[in-house]
């Protein structure tokens, strides 16, 4: 069979399996949403069928000199009575605390969450493609729900074009090939069979990786990707038009950039609560397209000072407000490191 003959049987395959799932999920989606709070706006994540929290929880943040479970536990505790109901997890350590968290909870279990996860340290760059195999990437699915204490998660996002030595600015991104997106769809598909996990997603600091994944691959129902406060569209070839024609969700995560937008260089996060954060978050929200942006927090205080840019999105904007942002585009510019300049690239998507 031919690359392309094959790359059409594993689309027709998954559209074909996927569609009644997708049908009960919407249905079961609309009947309720979890951890329902009026104050909280909630979108639909793509065609998942799932309403989400549109201010939701980014995994790092845990705070430095705290026992990390008990810290993650307050953070998950308090975003469920916030109204919150999406976790998104990247590394490996990072799945396994929260797992831990979550079962030490009697309020923010696993029930409780929508749960977004990657497969770190696998990257599905080209450097690594060498050293991706479809029993390495299960390998990795099975551990995080290990990680979890659970039977199925909910959406398997593996790593894309990242960033890392060598690699800081657009160009120097690498690119995802159809071959190693093949083996995800082809991993995907067995994992979903198998009732391990839901849907699938990708996340990428590169542009190009999600306009090749949402022209080509159907089975990607979320895209994870750097969305901040001075994020435009781009005029006539806006990812943000072709992820809403492809009823793709869309989660926006680095929305402080690092802690550039709080005059901060990046990693000297200080774990203080700012009341720039929601008017930031506020704004973001004005795009619809957006399903839900993901802040990760050190504290549980922060939660309730991030979830006002839902709780009071509909307030009118004041000249205050409007310098915050000001402000705070000039610190983005002023505070990016060499190995964070390519943050600029998502000014439009």
């Amino acid at each position: 069979m031919s690359e392309n003959s094959r790359r059409d049987f594993l689309k027709a395959a998954s559209l074909a399996a996927g569609a009644p799932f997708a049908c009960e999920a919407a249905k079961a989606g609309r009947g309720k949403i979890l951890n329902y709070n009026p104050k909280m706006g909630y979108r639909p994540l793509g065609k998942t069928g799932f309403m989400i929290s549109e201010i939701s929880l980014g995994g790092h943040g845990a705070a430095k000199g705290e026992d990390p479970v008990k810290n993650r536990t307050a953070v998950l505790e308090q975003a469920v009575d916030l109204g919150m109901n999406y976790v998104d997890n990247n590394i490996c350590e990072e799945c396994d605390l929260y797992g831990k968290a979550m079962a030490a909870s009697r309020t923010a279990g696993r029930d409780k969450w929508f749960i977004g996860f990657a497969s770190w340290p696998e990257k599905l760059t080209e450097e690594y493609e060498s050293q991706l195999t479809r029993e390495g990437m299960m390998r990795a699915i099975e551990a995080r729900l290990r990680s979890y204490n659970t039977d199925m998660l909910d959406l398997w996002r593996p790593v894309g074009a990242t960033w890392g030595k060598g690699q800081t600015n657009i160009a120097t991104l690498l690119m995802v090939t159809p071959r190693t997106l093949d083996m995800v769809v082809e991993v995907y598909e067995k994992a979903r069979q198998q009732g391990k996990v839901r849907f699938l997603g990708i996340s990428a600091h590169n542009p190009r990786v999600f306009r090749r994944v949402l022209e080509g691959y159907p089975q990607f129902k979320v895209i994870i990707f750097p969305y901040l406060f001075l994020t435009k569209e781009m005029d006539g070839d806006s990812l943000l038009k072709l992820a809403a024609k492809k009823h793709v969700g869309v989660i926006g995560l680095k929305p402080f950039a690092a802690g550039t937008t709080f005059n901060l260089k990046p990693r000297q996060i200080t774990g203080r609560v700012d009341s720039r954060a929601s008017i930031l978050l506020r704004e973001m929200l004005r795009e619809k397209r957006v399903s839900a942006v993901i802040p990760g927090v050190n504290f549980p205080d922060q939660l309730v000072e991030n979830v006002k840019g839902s709780y009071e999105k509909e307030i009118k904007d004041t000249v205050t407000q409007a310098r915050v942002l000001d402000a705070c585009r000039a610190n983005f510019h002023a505070n990016l490191t060499p190995d964070y300049q390519w943050l600029r690239h998502w000014e439009q998507v």
